[in-house]
């Protein structure tokens, strides 16, 4: 498998392997994975918005249907039945009813390699046009969409401010987990990412210059600050995912602050409206509640924005997605 996309620590080469193996009928160790080399491989556009095991894995899928198909083709004449009635599994080619004749899957190979020459087949995937005509309406559409809840149980020390998790509960649907391990893993660093942005990372700039120079100065959660995180896997099987798994690297961040800011009210009746919540904005919001002042700290409002009328587009909530999606290269 020649793909661009490059493996950041996700598994996506992993998922290739397995996504390939699944329509071929064959073993992940029997799939040479060849990722991101720009002399061999076709273009990607980057490992971001978690993107590369839905977007690549149907590509993937899709040059593997390809091949089997020619596959087929070749093993029907020998076997003299309709590719139709054949199946590819347990590294063999061959019908159902009458699996003692079924052919080995090197063998397959040699003959599709008779009958077609090489076999070599592209997949490509784009996503389904369900976003608006207008300027900015392409912007990172989104084929499917997961969903997270999160729990946190933590201690706040009302003389310092120190804010310290004691337990993450993370749920979230992942489609179909391809690989349940590499998805905790995904799950878990996203929870890594929310404890940070809520209680340490920020932009501070001072004249015109970043207040923290290198990430030697940048706070960031290590070992000792991150708590014990339970990841519960919700799984569904969402159509347009590879085998309907879904994305899993980015969305579980998203509960993590605000469960975060509002364990710290159950916890002190206070509200941090920004973040970092750091000890320092506990100590003033706080202080602000034994003066019998509204005990809050951050913006007093939001901005004032006149917003535009919303712009009405077709979507496929409610619908089977094959009635209103116009996919390129999908033939």
């Amino acid at each position: 498998v020649l793909c661009g996309a490059t493996d950041i620590g996700q598994g996506s080469d992993s998922v290739l392997a397995y996504l390939t193996a699944e329509v071929l009928g064959i073993d992940p160790k029997d799939v040479h994975v060849h990722p991101a080399d720009t002399s061999l491989t076709p273009v990607d556009l980057g490992s971001y918005s978690s993107r590369v095991t839905l977007m690549c894995g149907m590509a993937a899928i899709q040059a593997a249907e390809r091949l089997r198909a020619a596959i087929f083709k070749a093993v029907a004449e020998k076997l003299e039945v309709s590719p139709a009635s054949l199946v590819a599994r347990e590294r063999k080619v061959g019908v159902p009813d009458d699996w003692d004749r079924a052919v080995p899957f090197a063998r397959a190979v040699e003959l599709g390699e008779a009958l077609h020459g090489v076999l070599a087949f592209p997949g490509s995937y784009a996503p389904p046009k369900r976003a608006g005509k207008f300027k900015g309406g392409g912007v990172g559409p989104s084929p499917c969409y997961s969903y997270s809840a999160c729990v946190v149980e933590l201690t706040v020390d009302e003389q310092t401010g120190q804010v310290d998790l004691e337990d993450v509960w993370i749920a979230h649907d992942v489609g179909r987990a391809l690989n349940p391990l590499l998805v905790e893993g995904q799950v878990e660093g996203s929870v890594y990412m929310g404890i940070g942005e809520a209680l340490m990372e920020e932009q501070v700039f001072r004249k015109n210059l970043h207040k923290h120079p290198s990430m030697l100065d940048y706070k960031s959660p290590t070992t000792l600050e991150t708590p014990e995180i339970h990841t519960i896997l919700v799984e569904t099987d969402d159509p347009e995912g590879p085998f309907g798994a879904k994305e899993a690297g980015q969305g579980p961040l998203l509960p993590v602050i605000p469960a975060i800011a509002n364990a710290i009210h159950h916890a002190l009746g206070i509200r941090i409206d920004e973040v970092p919540i750091t000890p320092d904005k506990v100590l003033k919001a706080l202080e602000e509640k034994r003066l019998g002042r509204p005990a809050r700290v951050g913006p007093l409002k939001l901005p004032l924005l006149t917003f535009k009328e919303p712009i009405v587009v077709e979507s496929a909530f409610g619908q089977p997605a094959d009635a209103v999606v116009v996919r390129p290269f999908s033939s």
